[in-house]
């Protein structure tokens, strides 16, 4: 037990995050947020990251989350400061990421006496903690410098435990500075470090089902890499036999190159998936980690819950077991506990006899490859092709390099076109689905973890939104590298309202992003590609260099993934005629 000391309330604050493990807090001051920024340089401790715009602090934070598998921290000033970092902190919240929003607020002696950016409700201006409360696990204002001990394990145990999400805490400037008594215990006795693991008769019945199943299916999604549930799936797979698909959230939960796998199904999908799921001969489906909406389900198609099929469906959350699909089983838990229970369960039970029904996936596998190769998908096109690119990538990065991929046609080429031969090595934003994510959350990426390389795959419309936030890791020396796909415009609505309409609205640019001049001007190393055969020499240039580093390709806005149309039969049924 440590000894009690009275510190200021933000001293109490950072010391909870220290005991944390958070190394970084990213942000962009402010003249309230001055004493957290204070604070920070006399405990010498955690280092300040700073961002170009707080929505880039929240979505670096987002992937340094995302990859140290803990909470990530960023940090905004009132009004203005803290509306920016929304965007990114209820993308984080959407997609179960554990997040620690902290904003500044002016002293409460000036409440709603117009105070320059004053965000308490009383300015006719925003009240940022009612704001945050409907994107959020849990949004407070600090009262007193006394209530921060308790807030503050409020708010982790509220982020880390059950579903995983983001909070926000305000801090007016002039409650930080109040003493507060110093915590006797460390910050992780006050919550709970159990998982649920689900209903033990109900495993034992599920291992029962898929034993005797003739022609089961996995699909599994971001709930297994949220859980790190990737070796226990595995092993369950291998044991008897079983082919896995993925969500495109959930890309990376299983191993591209291991024989079981189908790849993605939903957007993004592979042929394969789609073939094998939609299978009548199935009888057996297992669902794990997934809320199943419309990219998970090819826009809820009925075939994936067939009557003539029994689904089983695990989930952490409670409320996602038949929200969609209706259930013959269920297990309510953490993937990785479930699985692992799974697995001692079957290897219990006698070998499996050979299904009769392995030689579909065979058929399949014949009249579908799985695998694509980028000179082929380039073919004698004189236009460098966006799959040709993304296939390429996974010919020339290392397996274990972590790659962030952005909103837009860039999901699409990602989910069907690249490998993901390591497990949790792939990470999409698909709930807000915001453009701009990928290229501060690679930064984040990164910081968390130094020496492995990290790839953003991202398009020039959403090199327009964050793009400045490749300075900041110029200026940390982060070797990030962005793959830029640039057709010049917004290239998933242009596609879009061609099939919907016939014709493009507002979604081209009449005069081109040069990204690779941009990226020179901030300090990157820059490549600009126009073929295949100098992406990859581009790409491998990148690779050894170790510095931030931005490829250009220039791509044809004409190229439309299968996805998008399946989509936008899915958006035609939503309109109407």
């Amino acid at each position: 037990m440590k000894s009690k000391t009275v510190l200021p309330a933000i001293h109490v604050l950072l010391q909870a995050l220290e005991e944390e493990g958070v190394t970084h807090i990213f942000g962009v001051p402010g003249g309230p947020l001055v004493p957290l920024f204070e604070a920070l340089h006399e405990r010498q401790h955690i280092q300040p990251i700073l961002a170009k715009h707080e929505e880039g602090a929240a979505f670096m934070s987002e992937g340094y989350a995302r990859v140290r598998r803990g909470l990530g921290v960023c940090c905004a000033t009132s009004g203005p400061g803290a509306t920016n970092a929304l965007t990114g902190v209820a993308s984080a919240h959407s997609d179960s990421i554990p997040l620690l929003a902290l904003t500044a607020q002016v002293s409460t002696s000036v409440f709603g006496m117009g105070g320059v950016q004053d965000s308490s409700s009383g300015n006719r201006n925003v009240d940022v903690v009612e704001v945050y409360r409907a994107a959020t696990k849990l949004s407070l204002m600090l009262q007193s410098g006394q209530q921060m001990p308790q807030t503050i394990r409020r708010m982790i145990r509220a982020a880390l435990t059950g579903r995983t999400g983001a909070v926000h805490l305000n801090l007016p400037a002039d409650v930080v500075k109040q003493p507060a008594t110093t915590m006797d215990r460390a910050i992780s006795a006050y919550r709970s470090h159990v998982v649920p693991a689900g209903d033990t008769a109900a495993i034992k019945q599920v291992a029962q089902i898929l034993h005797s199943a003739k022609m089961p299916a996995f699909f599994v999604g971001h709930g297994v890499n949220l859980a790190g549930a990737w070796e226990p799936l595995q092993r369950v797979t291998e044991t008897l036999h079983i082919p896995v698909a993925t969500t495109l959230k959930g890309k990376s939960a299983f191993p591209e190159r291991h024989p079981l796998s189908l790849g993605v199904f939903g957007f993004g999908g592979h042929p394969l998936a789609e073939a094998y799921l939609y299978s009548e001969a199935i009888d057996v489906l297992v669902i794990v980690g997934t809320s199943l909406g419309e990219f998970q389900t090819n826009g809820w198609d009925p075939r994936l819950g067939s009557c003539n099929r029994t689904i089983v469906q695990i989930d952490l959350d409670p409320q996602m077991i038949g929200n969609i699909y209706p259930v013959d089983h269920s297990i309510v838990g953490d993937a990785n506990s479930i699985l692992e229970a799974l697995s001692d369960t079957l290897i219990t039970l006698p070998p499996t006899k050979p299904r009769e029904t392995y030689h579909i996936l065979e058929q399949m596998q014949t009249d579908l490859p799985r695998y694509y190769q980028a000179e082929a998908l380039q073919g004698e096109s004189e236009t460098l092709k966006p799959q040709a690119v993304v296939a390429k990538m996974s010919e020339v990065l290392p397996e274990e390099t972590l790659l962030f991929v952005d909103n837009g046609n860039c999901l699409s080429w990602a989910g069907q076109f690249y490998e993901a031969r390591q497990t949790g090595t792939v990470f999409f934003a698909t709930n807000v689905a915001s453009m701009g994510y990928s290229i501060a959350a690679a930064i984040g990426g990164q910081i968390a973890n130094p020496n492995t390389p990290v790839v953003a795959l991202l398009g020039d419309g959403a090199f327009g939104m964050n793009g400045l936030e490749i300075h900041t890791a110029v200026e940390y020396n982060l070797p990030v590298i962005w793959v830029v796909l640039n057709n010049s415009g917004h290239g998933m609505a242009y596609n879009g309202e061609i099939m919907l309409t016939g014709k493009s609205y507002l979604t081209v640019f009449r005069q081109p992003l040069d990204v690779s001049a941009i990226a020179h001007d901030l300090g990157a190393h820059a490549f600009k590609t126009l073929t295949l055969a100098t992406f990859e020499e581009s790409l491998k240039q990148a690779l050894a260099l170790r510095v931030p580093c931005v490829i250009e390709a220039v791509v044809d806005l004409e190229e439309i993934p299968r996805s998008l149309q399946q989509r936008a039969d899915t958006l035609k049924a939503f309109f109407g005629k």
